[in-house]
């Protein structure tokens, strides 16, 4: 770990913090890879040379996985013609209307960079759309201050911004209603992750909300940056066969490219005529090729039951594991075939900190060459061979974890 050591020792004097929290909360200890030079499909390696079963994917943006010769061929051809033009150009086009063709509720499309720009505009031109300011949210939704000021990090936010946005629990359709009640006539919208990270709507819960939307003339929005394309290509939306007003893409429309995308009913996107939402490089053309590439590419080849099918032989390899090595009272499993984590717990102990065994699980197996933050978001590139690969380590991690639990940590990971 020398080299990434330095570089950890570099970004320390020369960078703020890094670009996303858990790169440094989670790698930065210096017993874990820190810096990442190459990748080729569910493989990556560090500046150390050692290599690794990839199981973050870029924070889960590379669906088709890392290197994908598809989306490297349309960059690499557009790069001969241009990245950044001061007209529109024909790919911008394009993209939106192959979005449009896939998407339910799609029928009016805006680019942006990444997931906090679509969250963010869609909220601002729900407010605009309804003339109303308080916020309903459940779920991540970016760093902006409408989010944020509900969170932990909300340092640098005014509390009169924390007045208009307003929490609520997924599944809990009664909490919802209370908040409605509350906040009668000044809601603007409702925005939620269709599908959290750990639990799945339950007792018609998304068909509930929407009825509550229309009927109370409230704005609702899909925030699909994670679940875009990952459960079904035209979002989980498809998946359920429910429409929202607004829907918010990015992670996995571009493998690893910066793009996303608000796309919605075009009587609330036309409104984006009277709201500020303009980006330099919204219009890049390199991320809107790489975009063209993997939407043709999930065309031909059913890339979400892919990943639900290596994800399920993981899922249930690793929950077999969990059991023969009678860790069950302290591991478990939650999430999705497609992402899902292993979680620790303490049957035993009301207020168990999980803190400190998921970063020996996270250095544990990161010596034996698998990258994970205690997620695994599963690839197109996550093939057979590499889940057998992945279990076959895992069988060799799993009692050394058993020993940790048990007080009987080895001195040094291996």
């Amino acid at each position: 770990m020398a080299s990434s050591n330095e570089y950890l020792a570099r970004s320390q004097e020369s960078l703020a913090s890094a670009s996303t929290f858990n790169k440094v909360q989670l790698f930065g200890n210096g017993r874990t890879p820190f810096c990442l030079v190459r990748g080729d499909g569910a493989y990556t390696w560090d500046v150390d040379g050692n290599k690794y079963i990839d199981y973050i994917i870029g924070l889960g943006t590379m669906t088709l996985g890392h290197n994908h010769p598809v989306v490297n061929k349309a960059i690499s051809e557009q790069l001969k013609k241009g990245i950044s033009f001061s007209l529109p150009t024909p790919l911008e086009i394009q993209v939106a209307e192959m979005l449009i063709e896939r998407i339910p509720s799609a029928e009016k499309v805006k680019f942006g960079k990444n997931g906090n720009d679509a969250t963010s505009a869609a909220v601002r031109l729900a407010r605009y759309y309804t003339g109303r300011d308080h916020i309903l949210f459940c779920g991540y939704h970016g760093w902006q201050d409408w989010y944020v000021c509900q969170t932990s990090k909300n340092g640098g936010i005014p509390k009169c911004i924390g007045e208009l946005s307003h929490r609520f629990v997924f599944n809990d359709i009664n909490f919802l209603m209370k908040l409605l009640k509350d906040y009668k006539d000044n809601i603007a919208c409702i925005i939620l992750e269709p599908i959290p990270a750990k639990e799945w709507p339950r007792d018609n819960f998304l068909e509930k909300v929407r009825e509550i939307a229309t009927n109370n003339n409230v704005v609702l929005i899909f925030d699909e940056v994670v679940t875009g394309f990952r459960f079904h290509k035209g979002g989980a939306q498809a998946l359920f066969n429910i429409v929202p007003d607004l829907s918010c893409f990015s992670k996995a429309i571009a493998n690893g490219m910066p793009l996303s995308a608000i796309v919605g009913k075009a009587g609330i996107m036309s409104k984006f005529n009277d709201v500020y939402f303009s980006l330099t490089n919204a219009g890049e053309t390199l991320s809107l090729a790489a975009a063209k590439a993997v939407l043709a590419f999930y065309d031909q080849a059913d890339v979400p039951a892919q990943l639900a099918r290596s994800g399920a032989k993981l899922r249930e390899g690793i929950k077999s594991l969990i059991v023969k090595y009678n860790l069950s009272d302290r591991m478990e499993i939650l999430g999705f075939d497609c992402r899902f984590g292993i979680n620790f717990i303490d049957k035993n102990n009301l207020n168990y900190d999980p803190t400190d065994d998921l970063l020996y699980w996270i250095e544990l197996v990161a010596a034996h060459g698998i990258l994970s933050a205690g997620w695994h978001m599963i690839s197109y590139a996550h093939t057979d061979r590499v889940i057998e690969e992945t279990l076959m380590i895992y069988g060799t991690v799993l009692p050394k974890m058993r020993a940790k639990l048990e007080g009987r940590m080895e001195k040094k990971v291996g």
